[in-house]
């Protein structure tokens, strides 16, 4: 069975959320190690692209091109869940 993989576009950059490696989707736990700091960081610091669903990150906002308006590319959900979590989120971004 192939990789479970979240992935969407913004303007600039391209999001990849690995739910097996994530501790949240893998657990199937809502009160996970990581308190779904990814989450929490898209609500603090971006525009609320994630919410929590099933007991994983999954997009509050599946249109892309409300995506790409709403999204302030801030990058935060990958550090807190470097920091906080599994480092299940990468983020490519692309310069021009």
């Amino acid at each position: 069975m192939g990789q479970q993989i979240l992935e969407f576009k913004t303007r600039k950059m391209k999001i990849f959320i690995n739910y097996d490696q994530c501790i949240a989707a893998a657990g199937n736990s809502s009160t996970p190690a990581c308190g779904f700091a990814c989450v929490k960081a898209c609500r603090l610091y971006g525009r609320n692209i994630l919410k929590i669903e099933n007991n994983r990150p999954v997009l509050a906002v599946t249109e892309p091109k409300e995506i790409e308006r709403l999204d302030n590319e801030c990058m935060s959900c990958e550090y807190h869940c470097q920091q906080k979590g599994s480092g299940c989120i990468h983020i490519d971004v692309h310069i021009a």
